[in-house]
């Protein structure tokens, strides 16, 4: 039996974990909380103010750290004009989120014939498929064993303030040879290059979500003035953050 559009809306009380491929294309979307999506060596951070287009076969992993609300759509066939690629993150626009909470009201139960929820699903699909056109560059490369993962979890709690490379080494009973081949080997670059894109993704987060002002962000991502966070941003993103905000929440 085909698959119809539908919403998933479910509250997790606990953490939790998932993997599994979906026979539909999908759109991920947490509506409070906080996913972790992983999908071959990529990872993605999924706040409420971003989202993943995900097609359908693609084999994920999605969990979270926390209390979460899935808000997410299975898309029937045909509501995509092209074939999706693998995975698309990108920043919710306010419409989008709204389509999002409205057809929350359809699950898997829903009649097949409502053309009303018919014409709102492949709406939300232009305005989805339009969004995820312009891919935003959210993910970091994914830990292969658990030392990294560690490593990876401690450098993430201490972006406001500078972790020296030598002390990460002595928390982890590494030498400092030892954890930079690994981050070599498992992440494909090295301490100090993913400790700058891990900090321009959480930038990237913290401006989507539109509420702090942009000095106390570069703060709270590790930079020291707010000349310095521009600066890297706008190297990173190809617009500064200011730019970046009102861009985003078009």
């Amino acid at each position: 039996m085909a698959t119809i559009s539908h919403a998933y809306h479910r509250v997790f009380d606990e953490p939790f974990e998932i993997e599994r491929a979906f026979d539909a294309d999908y759109l991920l979307y947490a509506s409070t909380g906080t996913f972790i999506l992983d999908i071959g060596h990529r990872r993605w951070m999924l706040p409420p103010q971003r989202a993943a287009l995900i097609a359908r076969g693609t084999a994920i992993a999605v969990r979270s750290q926390g209390l979460a609300t899935a808000s997410s759509v299975l898309f029937g066939e045909s509501q995509f004009e092209t074939p999706l690629p693998i995975c698309r993150v990108f920043g919710l626009s306010d419409l989008a989120r709204q389509m999002i909470r409205h057809v929350m009201r359809w699950d898997a139960g829903r009649d097949p014939g409502d053309e009303t929820a018919n014409a709102f699903f492949k709406a939300l699909a232009s305005v989805a498929g339009d969004l995820a056109a312009e891919e935003d560059e959210t993910w970091l490369p994914k830990p292969r064993s658990p030392g990294m993962a560690a490593a990876i979890d401690r450098m993430l709690e201490h972006f406001d303030r500078d972790l020296e490379f030598g002390s990460l080494a002595e928390v982890l009973h590494l030498s400092e040879r030892t954890l930079a081949r690994r981050f070599d080997a498992e992440l494909g670059m090295s301490f100090r290059d993913f400790r700058h894109r891990a900090r321009m993704v959480k930038a990237k987060g913290m401006l989507l979500a539109g509420r702090e002002p942009i000095t106390e962000i570069g703060l709270a991502c590790g930079f020291e003035s707010t000349s310095s966070f521009i600066k890297a941003f706008r190297t990173f993103a190809g617009a500064t953050p200011r730019q970046y905000r009102i861009g985003k929440a078009g």
